[in-house]
């Protein structure tokens, strides 16, 4: 994941700084490896990255964390943006919906959970304390493979 990452970081570098967004890149235990395609794992990164980016235009302290966590098999991606109203937490994952009104294509999250479903992972909003790094929005994305209950 950390190769995947850099490549990421680096395309968005000059985005980055242009934007005065600072960024953290946390490893935690073991290297965080993802069984998938590299493409898979940009794209994941470049949604959630464009996301950020977007949502932290109008703030004033901008930062974005990415926590690899190797020991768990976690991605944690956070920001210091408004993070996601409530009413909006239920709809973030489905197509075309952009909750800034409709700016937005709304579909960065979406074909993310695709992806990574296709993969047997899973992306969530972070629902536990520890999982939430920054105030804003906060993503969990879980390496596990997630077992399909078949009826």
């Amino acid at each position: 994941m950390k190769d995947i990452l850099d490549k990421v970081i680096t395309i968005y570098k000059r985005t980055l700084t242009e934007s005065k967004i600072e960024y953290k890149i946390n490893d935690i235990g073991s290297p965080l490896v993802a069984k998938c395609t590299d493409a898979d794992l940009l794209q994941l990164l470049i949604n959630l990255l464009d996301n950020a980016i977007y949502w932290l235009e109008e703030k004033d302290n901008k930062t974005v964390v990415i926590t690899l966590d190797g020991n768990n098999c976690k991605l944690i991606f956070s920001d210091s943006g408004p993070g996601i109203r409530d009413e909006d937490k239920p709809y973030i994952f489905d197509a075309f919906y952009s909750g800034k009104g409709q700016e937005g294509r709304g579909l960065g999250l979406y074909i993310s959970r695709k992806l990574m479903e296709r993969n047997d992972y899973s992306i969530e909003l972070a629902d536990i304390d520890e999982d939430k790094i920054l105030a804003g929005a906060n993503f969990v994305v879980n390496f596990i493979k997630q077992e399909h209950n078949e009826y």
